[in-house]
């Protein structure tokens, strides 16, 4: 059963146009009836359109798409508000009824596929006796920004100077003077809600003009709300603040240079214990400050793949055995040249407290510093589950390279949140017909080309997300400027071609 849910900090989700079409995403997930005996049942809040699911399963390689279907259960809840899914199956018994009726006759024979695990994911999973394949709720402070950095210096992963455990807005005053007393070298420090989605939780304070004394943290407390700037505007340092007073958070540096990259590494988590490296992207972010996530590049680059592997396995490892289970992410800010003093410290009680310096440039010249682990599907597991499907293909953990059956490598180049005002003029039937004509659409010939997903959020918000795949980086960067052209001028056609 597959229920793509973003139980997750509301406030931050509300802030995603279209943020409802995200439950589209684990369409990727369609694969998994490639098992012929396999059986899938897929709620959303409302109905899919016909299009957009055959689309889906067309992409999948060796399966009929008439066979799929009669293994395929659609339902839906009929409601198109913004609280998350799961919710919304729960207050439903009739329909948390019918689920368990498509069941196996042992519910453990199934599993319910979650995008993240909360406790209303596992309440559901409880009410239709199946396990939950996404981590245990009680666990959910390994994924939190405290919870991560503790787990990171544990596993002896770099991080970013900076404290953890902050429990409220005076807590981390306290940290921004601590942080500038003893690293005056910081211009920007980062602070990050524990339970913050993507951007939504971190702001940025300049600590450049705060006293070295003991007079920063009154400087700092008066300063703060005029000076604050935050990932996701609008925002105010008073909303800011309540939300550091609910959950708490971390202080942590902005590492700066002049070249700069955001890798990420995907980990699975198994049963068994075991956690594999199962992809890594160079992510690409936009808005303020560069902190919203807007796609990827993958894999990431081979100067540093290496190093990146090995650090995503050190956590895959440590999560695993504190019990995880399911898909991770673990994100890096990571900069060439000169090694860095940043510190792996956990911090103790509210002002906590810093480590020795343990960061420290790699034989490939990059210093990577963990910043987050998004214990959840994130970004880069809906593509990889697209390829999963369509290439067939797999990662290997000897060159980092996702390689076809026949070990031809293959890149893609990601998009979350391809938007433009005149792709509202475009049905999904009219942008995958174009994208046909016009050679850009995934061919399984030479597994090359583009898919879609997220099509539903083109008419109300001109929006749709993009796995690109090509044969080199550079030929998939390609691939991707012909998708955008040929977008780009079939809604100028069509809007010129609107009755007025």
């Amino acid at each position: 059963m597959v229920v793509p849910s973003f139980t997750l900090d509301q406030a931050g989700m509300s802030k995603i146009p279209g943020v409802l079409h995200y439950e589209e995403r684990m369409l990727s997930f369609l694969h998994l009836l490639r098992d012929p005996g396999r059986r899938l049942v897929y709620v959303t809040s409302e109905p899919l359109p016909d299009l957009i699911v055959d689309y889906a399963l067309g992409l999948v390689r060796a399966l009929p798409v008439w066979h799929a279907r009669r293994r395929l259960t659609l339902l839906h809840c009929g409601d198109a508000s913004p609280e998350p899914l799961t919710r919304k199956v729960l207050a439903r018994p009739g329909l948390v009824a019918r689920i368990r009726r498509l069941l196996p006759p042992d519910p453990a024979d199934a599993c319910v596929l979650a995008f993240n695990g909360s406790p209303f994911e596992r309440t559901l999973a409880l009410r239709l006796g199946a396990p939950l394949y996404a981590c245990d709720p009680d666990l959910s402070f390994l994924g939190s920004k405290s919870g991560a950095r503790a787990l990171f210096q544990e596993a002896g992963v770099p991080v970013p100077r900076g404290l953890e455990g902050l429990r409220d807005r005076d807590d981390v005053v306290k940290a921004l003077a601590e942080l500038r007393a003893a690293h005056p070298d910081v211009g920007t420090a980062v602070i990050k809600l524990n339970e913050g989605f993507g951007a939504g939780g971190n702001a940025l304070f300049p600590l450049g003009g705060a006293p070295r004394t003991g007079s920063a943290e009154s400087w700092i407390r008066r300063e703060l709300p005029a000076l604050v700037t935050f990932a996701t505007p609008p925002d105010s340092w008073e909303h800011f603040a309540g939300k550091l007073d609910e959950m708490g958070g971390v202080v942590e540096e902005r590492v700066e240079g002049s070249e700069l990259r955001s890798p990420s590494v995907q980990v699975r988590v198994t049963p068994g214990g075991e956690a594999p490296v199962v992809s890594s992207q160079d992510q690409v972010f936009e808005g303020e400050a560069n902190q919203t996530y807007a796609g990827a590049v993958a894999p990431a680059d081979p100067a540093y793949r290496h190093s990146l592997h090995e650090l995503g396995l050190r956590t895959g490892r440590a999560l695993a055995a504190k019990g995880a289970l399911g898909i991770a992410s673990v994100d890096f800010v990571s900069r060439r040249g000169a090694a860095a003093g940043t510190a792996a410290g956990a911090a103790a009680g509210a002002a906590g407290r810093e480590g020795a310096p343990n960061g420290r440039r790699g034989p490939d010249g990059w210093a990577h510093y963990a910043v987050e682990i998004n214990l959840r599907m994130g970004g880069g597991t809906a593509p990889l589950m697209f390829l999963l499907g369509a290439v067939e293909g797999a990662y290997d953990p000897g060159s980092g390279d996702y390689l076809t059956p026949d070990g031809q490598p293959r890149y893609y180049v990601t998009n979350d949140r391809l938007r433009h005002a005149a792709y509202r003029a475009l049905t999904a039937e009219h942008l995958l017909d174009t994208s046909y004509r016009e050679g850009v659409l995934y061919d399984p010939r030479d597994r090359c080309g583009t898919i879609f997903h997220m099509l539903g959020a083109l008419p109300d918000f001109g929006k749709l997300a993009t796995v690109v795949i090509g044969t080199t980086p550079a030929d998939a960067r390609h691939r991707y400027r012909r998708t955008v052209a040929a977008l780009d001028a079939a809604s100028a056609a069509t809007f010129r071609q609107a009755p007025m």
